[in-house]
């Protein structure tokens, strides 16, 4: 018989080899999903970073439209007010022939404030047209 401290291994006892296919696939299918997920995180960074910078733009245009805005309706005050200013004037002189010297000092501010209101409305103008022209640092590229 055989000794006890030397145990030979018999062909009918011979461990079977471990199958690790299906833990392997199952590894590579996870580390996939990890790369993906990755890959998908990236993505949204980018679409958030996209988002934010977007919105601080639209931001600005608005502050620009907003004061564009403004100026327009101030000048169409100040125009309104000349208009105003100068029939009035316009009518004194008619009346009262005397007086014309000061009718033209009414004049002469309503045609100030025209100037006035047209600067504002060129002002604005060229603000709503800067908005339109390409930016660009934020140009996008598959506009």
């Amino acid at each position: 018989m055989d000794e006890p401290g030397n145990n030979p291994v018999r062909p009918d006892h011979e461990p079977k080899p471990v199958d690790d296919r299906p833990q392997r696939a199952a590894d590579e299918r996870e580390t996939l999903a990890d790369e993906r997920e990755a890959v998908l995180d990236d993505r949204q960074d980018q679409a958030d970073a996209r988002d934010a910078t977007q919105n601080v733009r639209e931001e600005r245009v608005q502050r620009i439209l907003t004061g564009a805005g403004q100026r327009d309706g101030l000048a169409d005050a100040r125009d309104t007010a000349a208009n105003v200013r100068d029939a009035e004037a316009s009518l004194e002189a008619f009346l009262h022939h005397e007086e014309f010297a000061g009718g033209m000092k009414e004049r002469r501010m309503a045609a100030l404030d025209r100037m006035d209101s047209k600067t504002d409305r060129t002002s604005s103008a060229s603000d709503r047209a800067e908005l339109t022209k390409a930016d660009p640092e934020h140009a996008r590229p598959d506009a």
